[in-house]
């Protein structure tokens, strides 16, 4: 039952992300060196969508690792990249470490305000992770991002099908 509830966040995420808000115009995204996040793109696009879906997971495993490198190096000269966290979130997510893709998750959230996505896709890690608390914080923090009734309304059928699940 556990496995079900990020797909079904996913789903949800995906029928929402018209109606949920990403952050207000002339949000705060500093961009990395274009140099670091043009191989980490390339990087984990060879992994992600050539070599995963052929099942060269030991290729795969090292081009996530060469993407990971130039993901922390360009955040190291820009620590509010969203693009890179985003990625790194990503990255995370595949490897099924799903704590770190939460935090990557939260730190996107930390940078954008107003962006519930990232506390919904956090929410969804840490409930891969087994840790529901964590899940339905990130789930109440997401309600203080939006006014938004009818994401209100799909943050709050989360947090029920999070209920469910953890019983």
């Amino acid at each position: 039952m556990i496995r079900s509830l990020p797909a079904l966040l996913v789903v949800f995420i995906l029928s929402s992300i018209a109606a949920a808000q990403s952050g207000p115009p002339g949000s705060h995204n500093s961009q990395p060196p274009a140099s670091h996040m043009k191989a980490a793109v390339a990087h984990f696009d060879k992994a992600f969508y050539d070599l995963t879906p052929k099942k060269k997971h030991a290729e795969a495993r090292a081009e996530f690792d060469l993407a990971i490198a130039e993901f922390e190096a360009a955040l190291a000269e820009t620590p509010s990249s969203v693009e890179a966290h985003t990625y790194l979130a990503r990255i995370h997510n595949a490897r099924k470490e799903f704590r770190q893709a939460a935090a990557d998750w939260d730190q996107v959230a930390a940078i954008q305000p107003f962006d519930v996505d990232a506390c919904v896709f956090a929410a969804g890690a840490y409930a891969d992770a087994g840790d529901f608390a964590e899940a339905r914080l990130r789930l109440s923090e997401a309600r203080l991002r939006t006014r938004d009734p009818a994401v209100l309304a799909r943050l709050d059928a989360y947090a029920a099908k999070l209920d469910a699940v953890k019983r």
